[in-house]
């Protein structure tokens, strides 16, 4: 109808580079897509395709540096170790990740990449999750939890692989709303958890 306001797509950004876990990419990519997001899979290397953790090869829409000072509603940072060092060794996503963090706007962190945001201090009396290893659960800067994903205002954690379809529709819900969550899952053939 004319005069109706179309809510704007959510647009989600995955830097991803060599070493990254493919699973977390791949899963989250698709979820959020499926969901009616803009996603992009953005190089910290450039265009050229990653290879990630297992030898899956997968090529970035746009590079880091294309996208970085870009409008986006939603980080996401996946893990894997080796990607994770890598996502570690680019400046400016360490800035943004600082300054995302600042102005509470939403960052979201699977398996190894909550270190990062360790290394970055941005977790500070935040309730979070991980891979195991890749934070101290007797640290005292931040409450680590042992759930499947954890929400923490604009933060979002999740522990790895196998958690990765849990930690993507959590995020269509809290990009999309609970309705959307539900439709989505339920075209996966999944047993619905947000029900």
């Amino acid at each position: 109808m004319q005069g109706e306001k179309v809510a704007p797509v959510p647009k989600v950004v995955i830097p991803i580079a060599d070493g990254c876990e493919e699973m977390e990419v791949v899963i989250c990519a698709d979820i959020l897509r499926r969901a009616g997001a803009e996603v992009c899979l953005a190089g910290v290397d450039g265009t050229r395709a990653v290879t990630a953790s297992r030898g899956v090869r997968l090529l970035p829409d746009c590079s880091w540096s294309e996208c970085a000072d870009a409008p986006m509603d939603l980080l996401l940072l996946p893990g894997g170790a080796g990607g994770v060092e890598r996502l570690r060794q680019s400046t400016s996503l360490r800035n943004k990740i600082i300054e995302r963090s600042a102005g509470a706007e939403r960052v979201a962190a699977i398996c190894a990449a909550p270190s990062l945001l360790a290394e970055l201090d941005v977790l500070r009396n935040k309730k979070v999750t991980s891979y195991p290893g890749a934070l101290d659960p007797q640290s005292t800067d931040y409450q680590f939890q042992t759930a499947t994903v954890v929400v923490d205002g604009s933060l979002t954690s999740s522990r790895g692989p196998g958690t990765a379809m849990d930690f993507a529709l959590d995020l269509v819900v809290q990009l999309f709303g609970r309705e959307r969550g539900m439709a989505v899952e339920t075209a996966l053939q999944r047993p619905p958890v947000y029900l």
